[in-house]
């Protein structure tokens, strides 16, 4: 009991660490107010937005979920920082603190990205970039950290370089990563580590030894389930059995620095998509999680708010499901993740998916 109190002390510590910074006193008032909305009228309210700015990419990883969105642009213009301001003050409205950036490469684009940053307001909100790390030079950390960002998630695929670089497509990927994470905590920005544990890697040496990497350098490490999704979509073999779900679940619990995204919810351990969680393309099209290729709606030509309403009107999202949905989920997985494998297009709409009946006993 003891230990368990401990840990969870932790956790609360961390999260802390992670979200509370003194250079910005406005984000602190405001999750602070959002947090007493949500616990004294016990509803959920949008916490977090996830944003891509571009696909474009500098490597080619083997489960890329971009890879089949890449086309999606249909004769439409990406959207303009202004766009992205707009946006995010709608986001602010429904609840949300924090927003991330990721591309394809975020970091690609450095003018673009921090065009946008400058545009979110991000001395009142959580921001983060999701990067693969090769492009985190001295220049581009201090522009970063200029700009507002307070996190770096970089994803590493394994503790071991070959199987890193393997997977990203590229030799010394993961050696320009590692000196990244060490230069960004040396500069006084927080750093998640981001992997993807599939059936193949849940009990590898490679997964392990990311944990002892984690563990030295203090740094979060969130477990991203394997996807059917992107250059994963017709790859069954990569999800995670129910065995290998119990063990993700021993990991978190043993270490307050390893984490997947189902505790990072106000309210309830669970799938957070479209209750807690959007996510937005380049182009405008709004999901409920970035590997739920569905769109329920297109800003800036309607309002988030709009289109958060029509997501959480599906069976499998109005609830918190136990489990993340399109990784863990066999029901919803052989129905509406088939439905998106086999559509001649990505996204699909919200018009032509077939949400069938769901167990009522399953959500809450």
């Amino acid at each position: 009991m003891k230990a368990l109190v401990q840990r969870q002390a932790a956790r609360y510590w961390l999260a802390f660490r992670y979200a509370v910074h003194r250079r910005k006193p406005r984000l602190t008032a405001r999750i602070a107010s959002t947090s007493l909305r949500v616990f004294v009228l016990r509803r959920p309210l949008l916490r977090y937005v996830d944003f891509s700015i571009d696909f474009a990419c500098n490597l080619k990883c083997a489960h890329c979920f971009n890879e089949s969105l890449r086309g999606s642009a249909n004769g439409r213009e990406l959207l303009t920082p202004g766009d992205y301001g707009r946006i995010a003050t709608q986001c602010r409205a429904l609840g949300a603190v924090a927003f991330s950036f990721q591309g394809g490469e975020a970091t690609l684009d450095m003018d673009r990205l921090e065009s946008i940053l400058r545009a979110v307001d991000p001395w009142s909100a959580l921001i983060s970039v999701t990067t693969n790390g090769t492009l985190l030079t001295h220049d581009n950390l201090v522009r970063l950290r200029r700009a507002g960002v307070d996190i770096l998630t970089v994803s590493l695929d394994s503790g071991h370089a070959e199987e890193h670089d393997r997977f990203r497509g590229k030799d010394g990927t993961f050696e320009l990563a590692l000196a990244g994470i060490d230069r960004a905590l040396s500069m006084g920005l927080h750093v998640t580590i981001g992997t993807t544990v599939s059936h193949q890697n849940v009990r590898s040496a490679g997964l392990h030894k990311l944990f002892d990497l984690a563990r030295q350098r203090r740094c979060l490490l969130v477990l991203a389930l394997a996807v059917p999704a992107g250059r994963w979509k017709a790859n069954d073999d990569i999800l995670l059995t129910a065995e290998d779900l119990r063990l993700v679940d021993s990991y978190c619990a043993r270490d307050p620095l390893i984490k997947t995204d189902l505790e990072g919810n106000y309210l309830r351990r669970g799938c957070g998509a479209a209750k807690e969680i959007l996510y937005v393309t380049p182009y405008g099209d709004v999901f409920a999680c970035p590997f739920l290729h569905v769109s329920f709606g297109q800003v800036p030509q309607e309002s988030v708010e709009e289109i958060r309403r029509r997501a959480l009107g599906s069976p499998y999202l109005a609830g918190y499901w136990p489990r993340c949905l399109v990784a863990a989920e066999p029901a919803f997985i052989q129905h509406v993740m088939r439905q998106i494998r086999e559509a001649g297009h990505q996204p699909l709409s919200h018009r032509d998916v077939r949400w069938g009946e769901p167990g009522k006993d399953r959500a809450g």
